[in-house]
């Protein structure tokens, strides 16, 4: 069963276009930079996963305004106020980036996520922010 396949072969250049999909991590990461900017932001060709979409709603829910423009995200920042309640999912970047915005926000804000969510190393965040 030795049997040899031959590749397909092209004699002249190909030629198209590929989308690359968006970074979950970046998208998170511009998020959080137009949740706090002076004014609004244009997120083109976001990737659109849980994480993101965890990111989007817990700016949202402090405040920011985050809608669908097609295949972008608008964000406008607003006045950073509670109560409110944060879901991190298992979101590393909602863990970690949130809570310091949260921090310069007017309120009560009250962090959750999955059950494995309590388990992640947040001592030092955590710390730190009561320390401010």
């Amino acid at each position: 069963m030795n049997e040899l396949w031959s590749a397909p072969r092209r004699t002249t250049p190909l030629n198209g276009v590929m989308r690359i999909p968006g970074s979950k991590s970046l998208t998170n990461r511009w998020l959080v930079l137009a949740a706090i900017a002076d004014s609004p932001s244009r997120i083109n060709h976001p990737l659109i996963a849980r994480d993101t979409l965890l990111m989007a709603q817990a700016l949202e829910s402090l405040g920011v305004a985050v809608e669908r423009d097609g295949e972008a995200l608008v964000i406008t920042p607003g006045p950073l106020v509670g109560p409110a309640e944060v879901d991190c999912g298992l979101a590393g970047t909602v863990m970690r980036f949130v809570p310091p915005i949260a921090a310069i926000a007017n309120g009560a804000i009250r962090f959750d996520g999955d059950p494995h969510a309590r388990v992640r190393p947040m001592k030092q965040i955590i710390d730190s922010l009561r320390e401010l």
